[in-house]
């Protein structure tokens, strides 16, 4: 069950230096963009994977469940606006 966790959050760091080099290496504002949704929704995931492989089902992990998926749908939003904004700056329709 460690080793599980610690896969779990090896793989959470592993995806955080590639979206960090992807950050730095792609050119376009949009594109980082979906970098970074990527990186929110792969270690929001393996994050509360983690949180249930070592506490089980308990009240704890269910509220882990429960910010991940307020995160998850805050995160959403942010990047559609963040998008939007890009796309008016530099004059084009969404």
């Amino acid at each position: 069950m460690t080793l599980a966790i610690g896969l779990l959050l090896s793989l959470t760091i592993a995806i955080t230096w590639l979206a960090s080099l992807a950050l730095w290496r792609l050119p376009r504002a949009l594109e980082r963009l979906h970098v970074l949704a990527f990186l929110n929704v792969t270690t929001s995931v393996l994050v509360t994977a983690a949180a249930f492989l070592a506490d089980g089902v308990s009240g704890r992990s269910v509220k882990i469940l429960l910010i991940m998926v307020v995160f998850l749908a805050w995160a959403a939003v942010l990047s559609h606006v963040s998008g939007r904004a890009m796309l008016m700056r530099e004059g084009r329709s969404a």
